[in-house]
């Protein structure tokens, strides 16, 4: 059966990896095949990718609230947006949490010219210019133009500020072409399942569980763009508030504070 991803290409729809994709957010392999058994019978041809997801957050939101939050992990990195910015910030908050010391939005002086550098990292005496590119559509990828303009940077940057490695953050997923540039020129690319091995964006967040708030299901507009304005990055800063105190703070009712506090603390603590 054909599906029509977001980026608009059709695929053949893979139940086997649909279903290792739900064991990776903690179904065990019973449920994950039941799961897989209940969207397979509702493919129709040409279904898009984004039905299929919502679809899979009714079924999952039934069952634990939990996983359908894990399950929403990558849109909700996208909701992070509608600009870079707070993406930026989210990814600096992500790496100290792996004992990096870092900068985000720093103008810094190369070789040439000024440049604004989305994050400066620093460990173990080595230091980073992270280039970090958001989309706010799974359909999209950082391209060999995202890559030669990272690149390009790095070079300019490296003597004069010490950089040790320039870096290409992305949200989504790289094309085939940048990652084979970045493999030749020794550029270091962190996208979504992108290094296959542990060194990729969702290992980073789910490994030390540095959720954004963004993946609670009874975040609102309102509360996402407060939080935002408050530096409220991560759902595990919210499972520390109280509810009253929380409620007082951003002026929302007792009963949706409670619930944004349980969702967080079951988020840290499963």
């Amino acid at each position: 059966m054909l599906i029509t991803k977001a980026s608009g290409d059709k695929v053949k729809f893979r139940r086997k990896q649909y279903e290792e994709t739900l064991q990776r957010i903690g179904l065990n392999t019973k449920d994950a095949k039941e799961v897989g058994s209940q969207i397979y019978q509702d493919l129709r041809p040409n279904i898009s990718s984004d039905k299929i997801y919502q679809r899979t957050q009714k079924i999952l939101k039934k069952r634990n609230k939990v996983f359908a939050a894990k399950y929403s992990l990558k849109r909700a990195i996208m909701d992070l947006g509608p600009g870079g910015y707070f993406f930026e910030r989210y990814m600096a908050v992500v790496l100290e949490h792996y004992g990096y010391k870092t900068k985000y939005n720093q103008f810094v002086m190369g070789r040439c010219t000024e440049h604004e550098v989305d994050i400066v990292a620093e460990r173990n005496k080595e230091r980073f210019m992270i280039e970090c590119k958001y989309h706010m559509s799974s359909g999209q990828a950082s391209d060999l133009k995202v890559a030669l303009y990272t690149n390009a940077r790095f070079i300019d940057l490296k003597e004069k500020q010490k950089f040790t490695k320039g870096v290409l953050m992305t949200n989504t997923r790289c094309t085939s072409e940048a990652i084979n540039y970045a493999r030749c020129v020794g550029l270091k690319i962190i996208a979504w399942r992108y290094p296959t091995n542990k060194d990729n964006l969702e290992h980073y967040i789910e490994s030390k569980k540095l959720y954004p708030v963004t993946v609670l299901l009874s975040l609102n507009k309102y509360l996402n763009k407060r939080f935002r304005e408050e530096n409220i990055v991560l759902a595990s800063d919210l499972a520390k508030f109280e509810p009253n105190e929380l409620s007082k703070r951003f002026r929302i009712k007792k009963p949706l504070a409670k619930n944004l506090i349980h969702e967080a603390q079951q988020l840290v603590n499963n």
